[in-house]
Formats: C-alpha cells, structure tokens, sequence
C-alpha cells in the first residue's frame, strides 16, 4: 500500500501537471506550502489527458478504483428521475445508513418535495442540511480504518480537486469511497450520488425531510 507522504504528492502532481500541459498549459507555478491553498492541484488536474490522470493518482491506495468511478461518471449520461424514485432513493440510503450504525434521520419520516416555485435553493438550506451529514463527517475516519494513514491523507487531498469535476459533494464522496472500504462492500454515498445524477438535493431539519427538484437548473426537465 502506499505511504502517506501529502507533501511529495504534492510535488508528484506539479511534475505531472508540467509535463502534460507543457507550454500550451499554464505557466509552471512555485508550490504554496499550504497544500490547501495550492489552486493548481485543484483546478489543473481536469486539464490533463486520461494517461496523465492516471499518473496523478498512482501514488494513491485503491487509485484503480477512484479513476473508475470519474471514468464512469464523465461517461454516463445524467437521467432525470421522478419524486416517487427520489423519495425511494433516499428512505434506502437512510435506511442503509441506519444498518451500518451511522445516525441518519428517520427512514419513514415523511418526505416533502420542494422546487423553486415555494421557495429558493438557498432559503431551503439556510437552516438545513444534508440528511447524510453524519455519514460525510465519518468518511476520513472511515479511510483510516480501511486504507490507514494514506487513505485518510489521500481523502483529504483530494476533497477540493474532485469537487472541481462538478461543483459537488455527492460526487467527490461517491468517488472517494474505495478508500473508505472493501472492494464490492455495501456504498452508503450511492443513494446521494444517485439523487445528485437525477436532479435532487435532500435536505433534512429536525424531524423535517424534504428533496428540493433542481431537474430545470441541472437541464434535465
């Protein structure tokens, strides 16, 4: 497996980067000691061809299945999903989350579908939040378990890079996942993935669930 070295992937990826994107890419920049504000990590690595992605990632545990998953995201085409299976979708992540000991909302609490005819994205979650939370805060933690101290630092390396792919949580968490458990295990992040793919953002507040339908923002009504 591995080692945990942040800093020397840091300076993998920069060797990378200038290679691959060359003189037609931008300008080689000093490396910021602050991994967190290195902005070439986060924004250049979508620059780069499948081959030099590929290399960025080999210095990861379980980087076979991380590429596999943004292969299959950037190839899949995005389907709108009705309320009916969006509200299915998430009793099952919260009842999956329930069965593995993660706290979760109540399964059975009623869900309230919600568009931008009540209401505005914004206000919906200006005192909500996701209904996975508690399974988000667990998932470096999880990596530690399973991948040990370079899957918990390979996490947190690439939670700001992966979210560049499409501004996205459920996302960057769905293609995270490998290092937080065995191959083929049961994947928690699928349900808010899914629900991401098909237009819906859950929310939960207190004892209040709802999906807030953005099929017309992504273009998928």
């Amino acid at each position: 497996m591995p080692l945990s070295n942040p800093k020397a992937w840091q300076r993998h990826w920069h060797a990378v980067f200038d290679e691959a994107l060359g003189p037609d890419g931008p300008e080689p920049e000093d490396m910021p000691d602050d991994i967190d504000t290195d902005f070439r990590l986060q924004f250049e690595l979508w620059d780069l061809n499948a081959a030099a992605r590929e290399r960025v990632f080999s210095v990861f545990p379980r980087h076979g299945d991380m590429l596999a998953r943004i292969q299959t995201h950037q190839a899949a085409p995005r389907r709108a999903i009705g309320p009916d299976e969006a509200t299915r979708l998430l009793r099952d992540g919260l009842g999956l989350l329930k069965g593995m000991g993660i706290e979760a909302p109540d399964a059975a609490t009623t869900v309230e579908v919600i568009d931008d005819s009540k209401t505005t994205l914004l206000k919906a979650f200006a005192t909500a939040e996701s209904p996975f939370v508690y399974l988000h805060d667990q998932l470096g933690e999880m990596a530690l378990q399973e991948t040990g101290d370079a899957g918990k630092d390979a996490y947190h390396f690439l939670v700001e890079p992966l979210y560049r792919l499409a501004a996205s949580y459920p996302v960057l968490h769905w293609i995270l996942w490998p290092l937080c458990a065995t191959p083929g295990a049961v994947d928690p992040t699928e349900a808010s993935y899914r629900l991401w793919q098909g237009g819906w953002s859950p929310g939960w507040q207190e004892d209040r669930l709802f999906i807030f339908d953005r099929r017309k923002e992504f273009g998928l009504a």
